[in-house]
C-alpha cells in the first residue's frame, strides 16, 4: 500500500461517496475506485459495503480506518517538518486575481495569513491584479505563481503548470426582469445574441470561447474584474454575468439569480506557475497548494452582500 492510497481511503471514509471523494482528491471516480480495489486486494477483504448506491465501512474497513489515520497524520507532520527546513532568499511573488475576492474566495486573505503562520519560512508577497494581468505576469515569470479564476483543466494556459483549488458549476447571473429569469437551466444557445460579463479574456476562459466559435454563436463579452461590478451591471443594465452556481443562494432570489449553464465547463480557482520556474518553485509551492486544497475542500461558499 502507499501513502496516497491511505489518503484516498481516509477521504472516502469521510465522504462515504465516491463522487464527492473524487472531487475532493482532484481525481476521477474511477481512479478512486481502482485505488480502493487495490487496497482491498492487498488487505484480503472488502473495506466498504455498497448497498443501493450507499457505501459504508465493513468491520475490516473500520479497523483499517482506525489504524491508518495516525499513519496519514504522521506523514503530514513529517512533510510539514521537512518543509520548514526550506529556505528562500526572497518572498514568493503570488499574484491574486481580484475576480476571486471578496466573493468567490471571501476569506482568502485570512487563509493565506494562516498559511504564513504555519510556514513562516515561506514568505509570500501578495500582488492583486485583474485576472488577465496575473496570467500574463506568471507566463512572463514576473510572478512566481498566481491564483486565478479559470474554466477548469481544459483551459490550457500556455507555458504554465496548473493546480486546481476549487471547482463550482458555471452559471449565468440574470436580472429579475430579464426574459430568462424563470428558467431552471440555460444552454449557450439560450444566451446566443446576449452580452455577458466575464472576469477576463485570457486563455483561462478558452473552453467557453472555443465552444462558442465551434457553434457559431454570437455572444458579446464585457470585462468586469470585480464581482460587485458584474452585479451592478447585471442588475442595472439587464445584461448577463458569468458566476458560479451555488444552490442555497438561489432559493430566495431578489434582484438577481444564478441559473446553471448546462454542459458548460466548471468555474474554478486555480494556482498557476510558469513552466520555466516549475522545477525550482514546485517544492516551494507544494505546501501552499496542499494547504489551500485542505482549507477549501468542504468549505461552503457565501455570496457577499453588495
Amino acid at each position: 500500500m502507499t501513502i496516497q492510497q491511505i489518503h484516498i481511503f481516509q477521504v472516502l471514509c469521510h465522504e462515504l461517496n465516491y463522487t464527492r471523494a473524487a472531487a475532493n482528491l482532484y481525481m476521477t471516480r474511477q481512479a478512486v475506485k481502482q485505488n480502493i480495489t487495490a487496497l482491498e486486494s492487498e488487505l484480503g477483504g472488502a473495506l466498504f459495503l455498497n448497498e443501493r448506491n450507499h457505501i459504508s465501512l465493513t468491520e475490516k474497513g473500520a479497523v483499517f480506518q482506525k489504524h491508518s489515520l495516525p499513519v496519514w497524520e504522521a506523514y503530514e507532520r513529517l512533510q510539514k517538518t521537512m518543509i520548514h527546513d526550506l529556505k528562500i532568499s526572497k518572498p514568493i511573488k503570488l499574484g491574486i486575481s481580484v475576480s476571486l475576492i471578496p466573493d468567490f474566495l471571501p476569506d482568502l486573505p485570512d487563509v493565506l495569513e494562516r498559511f504564513q503562520m504555519q510556514f513562516p519560512n515561506l514568505e509570500i508577497e501578495l500582488l492583486e491584479q485583474d485576472n488577465d494581468a496575473v496570467v500574463r505576469a506568471v507566463q512572463e515569470s514576473a510572478y512566481d505563481a498566481g491564483l486565478i479564476m479559470d474554466l477548469g483543466a481544459k483551459a490550457v494556459i500556455p507555458h504554465t503548470a496548473r493546480y486546481e483549488i476549487v471547482s463550482c458549476a458555471l452559471a449565468c447571473m440574470v436580472e429579475r426582469h430579464h426574459p430568462l429569469w424563470d428558467r431552471t437551466s440555460l444552454t449557450l444557445e439560450d444566451i446566443n445574441g446576449e452580452t455577458i460579463q466575464i472576469p477576463g479574456k485570457s486563455d483561462a476562459f478558452s473552453p467557453l470561447f472555443r465552444e462558442i466559435r465551434q457553434k457559431n454563436y454570437h455572444i458579446q463579452f464585457e470585462i468586469s474584474p470585480h464581482y460587485y461590478q458584474v452585479y451592478y451591471k447585471v442588475r442595472d443594465a439587464g445584461i448577463l454575468g458569468l458566476n458560479r452556481y451555488f444552490p442555497p443562494e438561489n432559493e430566495s432570489p431578489e434582484s438577481t439569480r444564478d441559473i446553471p449553464l448546462k454542459s458548460a465547463p466548471p468555474l474554478c480557482a486555480a494556482l498557476i506557475t510558469s513552466e520555466n520556474k516549475k522545477s525550482g518553485m514546485e517544492t516551494m509551492l507544494h505546501p501552499l497548494v496542499h494547504f489551500l486544497r485542505k482549507e477549501y475542500r468542504a468549505k461552503p461558499f457565501v455570496r457577499q452582500t453588495v
